[in-house]
């Protein structure tokens, strides 16, 4: 799913930046992809995908 429209960032790209970089901000995020830069829409959803991919890799670390 394209989380940016504006740049074509996508709900994946933004999942492997968190797992391979250990992304846990938006400002961390726009450091490896333009994501936010022009319209701003997407950056709450990207949030939220940051926020669930960190949870999930908690989850997995505790069991």
């Amino acid at each position: 799913m394209l989380v940016c429209i504006c740049h074509s960032v996508s709900d994946k790209t933004i999942k492997h930046w968190v797992r391979q970089q250990g992304v846990i901000s938006i400002r961390e995020l726009r450091q490896l992809t333009p994501l936010g830069s022009q319209c701003g829409k997407c950056v709450r959803q990207a949030k939220e995908v940051i926020y669930d991919e960190s949870q999930l890799i908690t989850l997995q670390k505790a069991s």
